[in-house]
């Protein structure tokens, strides 16, 4: 397995692994991926099985993986988001407030609009594997390893931010082992199939060091492709 920044001919394999793992009802447009792609190249990685089988099989390397983000040059007041129930804001000021910080996280927002190529906070707007390479530890090591890449490569960024569905029980796992710690939650955020109410949208941070400190075991920190 070798992580390597995504192409544009790999957005045809991404949208598959897109349809395959989020309800049609939060999967991002094509058109998405694409502008993320354009935005900030450096932030688009895939994770590519190029083992033998696989190559002689299908005659190239299956795209299996992939992360997106971007960079942001600045966080919501989480404080302020967290006050949202008490006195100290008009119902007018608590609508506008949340207003503010959905819209920052929105689906299929437009990443010409947020990415900063100076920001400081690295957004991973999104990340998924395709079915049959879940549940055997590897989207663990791809996204670990992902964002140590990711921040070794720019110096500039404190935090790592993601927004993660509250029902993601195994998703919630993997980063909290990784050092996330959850900082605000949106009520009713994400759509379900199975729920009349939404389910909730967990904002979690972690240190971009605790990624720094990440020991590759093959060929460094090189976004040129990273084996895993």
């Amino acid at each position: 397995m070798i992580i390597c920044p995504a192409q544009p001919f790999d957005i045809f394999q991404i949208m598959n692994i897109e349809r395959q793992s989020f309800i049609p009802a939060i999967q991002e447009k094509k058109r998405v991926f694409e502008k993320r792609l354009k935005v900030y190249p450096q932030g688009f990685l895939a994770l590519a099985d190029c083992s033998d089988e696989i190559v002689l099989k299908n005659k190239v390397a299956l795209v299996c993986g992939y992360l997106c983000a971007e960079k942001w040059d600045s966080l919501p007041d989480f404080e302020e988001l967290r006050s949202l129930s008490g006195v100290e804001m008009s119902e007018k000021e608590q609508k506008s407030a949340l207003k503010r910080i959905e819209k920052r996280f929105a689906l299929g927002h437009n990443p010409l609009l947020t990415h900063k190529t100076n920001g400081c906070y690295l957004y991973v707007s999104s990340f998924a594997l395709l079915k049959e390479y879940r549940g055997k530890g590897l989207g663990e090591k791809f996204f670990k390893n992902s964002l140590a890449a990711l921040c070794a490569a720019n110096p500039e960024i404190k935090k790592v931010v993601l927004l993660v569905d509250s029902e993601w029980q195994t998703a919630l796992k993997i980063y909290e082992k990784l050092g996330f710690q959850k900082v605000f939650e949106l009520k009713e955020f994400f759509p379900t199939i199975q729920k009349k109410v939404n389910a909730n949208g967990i904002i979690m941070t972690a240190d971009a060091d605790s990624f720094r400190s990440v020991e590759f075991s093959d060929n460094g920190n090189e976004l040129s492709g990273i084996r895993i």
